[in-house]
């Protein structure tokens, strides 16, 4: 069993974009108790292809239209999963703070942390961590020549888990 995938950007950046879509519908689906998110830039991409309803059953208001990252992360969130993001406050990411800052779920299940020196990229869950040089920006999951890193093996999570609470729980 492999516990650990290297996926290379822009060659595999499909494979990125998939893996991407099927750790969140994993949330969707299974949701983690925890799950952190680190992105010196991050934008609000279009991450679920909803054309054909095929994530309607998870959140009815959707449209048939691509759901954005912030609304795929608001819908985990609704379902429990306490969601740390970690970022700086640049320009850039503004819009996707604001969404976020604007769900009555802010300060609940989500919360947002702006370091100004943050440079970390990944996504930590229960079950997974995906790491590496992507920042969660179009040009970063789809574009830039970008290394990441989709690791299983529980050991290695909890030992991740452990370090991002003692940085950032407060």
């Amino acid at each position: 069993m492999h516990e650990d995938r290297d996926l290379i950007g822009p060659a595999q950046s499909q494979s990125i974009v998939e893996l991407i879509q099927s750790l969140l519908t994993l949330e969707l689906i299974q949701p983690s108790k925890r799950l952190w998110l680190g992105s010196a830039w991050i934008s609000d991409i279009p991450i679920l292809d909803n054309e054909t309803f095929q994530f309607s059953s998870f959140e009815p208001n959707w449209a048939r239209e691509m759901i954005l990252f912030s609304s795929v992360l608001l819908a985990i969130a609704k379902r429990g999963t306490k969601i740390t993001i970690i970022t700086r406050n640049i320009e850039k990411n503004r819009n996707f703070i604001e969404k976020i800052k604007n769900s009555s779920l802010y300060n609940q299940n989500i919360k947002i942390i702006i370091r100004e020196e943050f440079h970390e990229k990944g996504l930590l869950s229960d079950d997974y961590e995906l790491f590496g040089t992507m920042n969660f920006t179009y040009n970063g999951i789809t574009t830039n020549d970008e290394h990441i890193v989709y690791r299983s093996n529980r050991a290695k999570i909890a030992e991740r888990q452990m370090t991002m609470s003692s940085k950032y729980d407060i």
